[in-house]
């Protein structure tokens, strides 16, 4: 398996969710007349940033580490959660209260389809190293 190439597939489709994540927001916006992109672009900034940075360490505990791949999945998801409620916390500052169901609902939406993609494509990855 090639694990380089492994990994820039989970980017570039982490990069294809949010994308498609981001236009069905769009045309949500339009359809309904609300205003998501603060909600968006922090969801968007927070998947992008957590899924990169989970395919490098990926690569370099599959090569270096490949003992320590349990331990890993374990900590990323404990990273990605507390990142999560570190960011929810940051957006009730940003949109205040009255906004924070919105965003909490945008963010959910990029969140779980997140761990989705992480779970499915970390198992089918698990079987073959």
């Amino acid at each position: 398996m090639d694990v380089s190439r492994q990994h820039l597939k989970y980017i570039g489709e982490s990069l294809f969710l949010v994308a498609n994540l981001t236009l069905a927001g769009y045309f949500v916006m339009r359809i309904w007349d609300v205003d998501l992109w603060a909600a968006m672009l922090s969801s968007m900034g927070f998947v992008l940033v957590v899924d990169i940075a989970t395919a490098f360490l990926w690569r370099w505990v599959v090569t270096k580490h490949k003992n320590m791949l349990p331990s890993f999945f374990t900590g990323v998801s404990g990273f990605r959660f507390l990142g999560a409620l570190i960011l929810l916390s940051i957006g009730y500052l940003m949109v205040g209260r009255d906004g924070m169901l919105t965003f909490i609902c945008v963010f959910f939406v990029y969140y779980m389809l997140s761990i989705v993609h992480h779970s499915i494509f970390f198992s089918r990855m698990s079987k073959r190293v």
